[in-house]
């Protein structure tokens, strides 16, 4: 945040012909998401008391069902990943409005003093870039490791909830009655999956605009004729260009183990496919048909009729 601060302040320095205004989120978005979360929150929580519901009411056992600490944690990655992710996205895209308007002037340079205001102009664009491309190094080597643990961890939940949906033979305990409780507990796994879809959808959405915007200088870049330009704006597109080459590769990482972008999402794909099969070439294993005795044990538990 501090960095995202210092950068609006050097914005300022921008010509005031180029001070495009920012468009950012307004607060009625956040309040919106977080209205929803906390609805969804909220529901899940009292269908799993319902389901569970504890030995003794105390204050202790109050807060175990109504805070969990799980969810929390998943939530408050996400809101503040996709929060940082976000503000830079909004400032690529004032910082390419403000390229976009500046160029069709490039070639107009009736006098010494509009080619050295343009000069000085590039030249803060260019430095306002670098500084964008080094803060979202900075959020990658932050947030890397956070990233890479929420998203291995989503991915396991995501493909034990599979395994239970359809694969799993505690599904025939489910389907023996229909009541709330076997409704409920069928349910769950498809809600949880969803869950974590959602939030591993939102961090890569988000990344993946943001390099959208990173990248988007370069077609303005390339419809410079260098040819046509005086020496000094050619100085100046050329470092532009040489930048941008150097920090093209400056992705958000999962701490520098894989990139976050579109391609995730088919990896991902992949490996879960790939962790199915293998969990059907060793359901005959005894760790298997000892988890799936322990599950069937507590859905046994859990969903008999009183």
């Amino acid at each position: 945040m501090n960095g995202i601060i210092e950068y609006d302040q050097t914005v300022t320095s921008l010509p005031r012909f180029l001070m495009i205004r920012q468009l950012s989120p307004t607060k009625s978005y956040w309040n919106i998401i977080f209205m929803f979360t906390s609805i969804y929150y909220f529901t899940i929580t009292i269908l799993l008391v319902h389901l569970w519901p504890p030995k003794t009411i105390d204050i202790y056992s109050i807060g175990q069902m109504f805070i969990r600490i799980e969810f929390v944690v998943d939530v408050t990655v996400i809101f503040s990943t996709y929060f940082f992710l976000q503000q830079l996205e909004h400032r690529f895209q004032t910082l390419n409005d403000s390229w976009e308007y500046l160029l069709p002037g490039f070639l107009a340079t009736p006098g010494d003093l509009t080619q050295f205001i343009t000069g000085m102009t590039l030249d803060k664009i260019r430095l306002l870039h670098a500084e964008l491309s080094d803060l979202l190094r900075i959020f990658s080597v932050g947030y890397g490791k956070i990233l890479i643990g929420f998203f291995v961890f989503s991915y396991i939940n995501i493909l034990i909830c599979f395994y239970y949906i359809f694969l799993s033979p505690t599904n025939d305990l489910v389907n023996n009655e229909f009541n709330f409780n076997n409704l409920t507990v069928k349910c769950l796994p498809y809600i949880f999956s969803l869950q974590n879809v959602i939030f591993i959808l939102s961090i890569i959405i988000a990344a993946s605009r943001v390099h959208e915007k990173k990248r988007k200088i370069i077609s303005y870049l390339r419809l410079i004729r260098i040819s046509n330009l005086l020496p000094n704006l050619k100085i100046q597109v050329k470092l532009f260009m040489n930048q941008i080459s150097v920090f093209e590769s400056s992705e958000i990482t999962a701490f520098g183990i894989f990139n976050i972008n579109l391609n995730l999402i088919m990896s991902v794909l992949i490996l879960l496919v790939t962790g199915l099969v293998t969990i059907i070439q060793m359901k005959e294993h005894s760790v298997m048909l000892k988890l799936n005795e322990n599950v069937m044990k507590f859905l046994n538990n859990l969903t008999k009729v009183e």
